[in-house]
């Protein structure tokens, strides 16, 4: 009899040890490691919570890790007290981490759906996040990819970051025709002799007219506007170029 009450005691301090208080108010719980997922719930201040696995996403204030706890979601390692900024406990999966598998979201360079594509681009939309085509923000994950035209675009088709160039990213893409573009596709001028300001790509989002003449996109326009909605005529021109329109190669319809 004593020694079972000695195994249940030690039972309970093992479990003890996985459990952390929440250090800020209404911390919210999400479906992957990023502010931009979906809110599962929200812990109030002094909350303990279990980890049953951490994983680098979204940094915030400095610290990339999150934490899935007991209730299945992902909260910022910033906003528990586990006692270190490394991680505490084993490192999750991909497929439970926002990666492709049951949460439906993709995996870095792998498929991705169209709704993602735009989901991941207004991310850097909503943050108003500056041009520049030396500088570099994160993705929901916390990957880093540059702020110019085609930065963008390659942060919102999850592919190699910092990011394909004009010149390159014809390597994942097929050109399609202007009638079989649909959301998360793109229009650019791609190819050689497109680097710096030769060319320019832009996610497309809907058409803007009955017509079909003119379309609705996401980019990172300019240093003036930075990265925003816009809107644009088919085969808009930069210098003697053409814009023509493409399907990245991982799509999934």
């Amino acid at each position: 009899m004593k020694l079972t009450n000695i195994f249940l005691t030690l039972a309970a301090a093992v479990s003890m040890v996985t459990a952390y208080p929440i250090t800020g108010e209404g911390v919210n719980c999400r479906s992957g490691p990023g502010t931009s997922y979906k809110v599962i719930k929200s812990y109030k201040k002094g909350t303990d919570v279990k980890i049953s696995c951490q994983i680098k996403g979204e940094s915030i204030n400095g610290n990339n890790l999150w934490d899935k706890t007991q209730d299945g979601c992902y909260v910022s390692d910033y906003y528990v007290k586990t006692g270190s900024n490394s991680m505490v406990t084993k490192q999750c999966s991909s497929s439970g981490s926002g990666g492709s598998g049951s949460s439906g979201k993709s995996s870095y360079q792998g498929k991705i759906t169209r709704d993602e594509i735009i989901e991941r681009g207004m991310y850097w939309i909503n943050k108003k996040v500056p041009y520049s085509q030396s500088a570099y923000y994160p993705d929901p994950q916390g990957r880093k990819y540059r702020t110019d035209c085609s930065g963008f675009v390659s942060m919102a088709l999850h592919a190699w970051a910092p990011g394909y160039s004009t010149v390159t990213m014809t390597k994942i893409a097929k050109e399609i025709k202007w009638s079989e573009l649909k959301k998360g596709d793109f229009v650019g001028t791609l190819g050689s002799g497109t680097g710096g300001d030769g060319g320019h790509v832009v996610l497309f989002l809907s058409w803007a007219d009955s017509a079909k003449k003119t379309f609705n996109t996401l980019e990172c326009r300019n240093k003036a506007s930075g990265c925003v909605k816009y809107k644009r005529p088919i085969n808009y021109k930069i210098g003697s170029r053409t814009a023509k329109p493409y399907r990245y190669i991982n799509v999934k319809d």
